[in-house]
């Protein structure tokens, strides 16, 4: 028992760990159209189910929140939803699969762009700290309105990322033993 809990605490440590070092590595290269802020997420919510993904999700917000960009804290609810999606996949299909992982980062990429959408209209004017920024703002100059502009690029960032993040996952989930063994035992 003592064990399987620290095995957790540092499945979840790990995740909130490549959360924010990713992101922080993604904004400091300036990596067009990542936002690498879910990998973490989606690794904790495959090996210890969806509501370790949640709340990984929401630390790493509140973290990022303070550490980099208040905007982070009112994205939080979609870094939420990527961990219920992820864990809820992995229960019922082998996230080890590449075709799971693909077709995972699709589903969970159109459902967090859909949130993140609205959110970075209203409270951001349609550009946050992300590096999808610069994109979204050439769409503006163009004459494309905030909504059609904020929409194309967060969902386009969104496709990648995810997709992305979900076979980072995979391949973790395949090549580092210490990820498979919550399932063997």
């Amino acid at each position: 028992m003592v064990s399987r809990l620290k095995y957790n605490i540092l499945i979840i440590f790990i995740g909130i760990a490549a959360n924010f070092a990713l992101t922080f590595l993604v904004l400091l290269f300036k990596i067009p159209f990542l936002f690498m802020d879910s990998i973490g997420t989606i690794l904790t919510a495959v090996i210890l189910g969806p509501m370790c993904g949640a709340f990984v999700g929401i630390i790493t917000n509140i973290i990022t929140s303070v550490t980099i960009d208040y905007i982070n804290l009112h994205f939080a609810i979609v870094n939420v939803l990527i961990g219920l999606m992820a864990g809820l996949i992995a229960r019922k299909y082998d996230f080890t699969k590449i075709s799971v992982s693909l077709i995972s980062g699709v589903i969970i990429a159109v459902v967090s762009g859909v949130i993140s959408t609205p959110i970075s209209i209203v409270l951001a004017n349609g550009v946050s700290t992300g590096t999808v920024d610069t994109y979204i703002k050439a769409l503006i100059n163009s004459g494309k309105s905030i909504v059609i502009s904020t929409t194309i690029g967060t969902l386009s960032a969104a496709f990648i990322d995810k997709i992305v993040s979900c076979l980072l996952a995979t391949i973790a989930l395949k090549k580092v033993y210490f990820f498979r063994m919550n399932k063997e035992n």
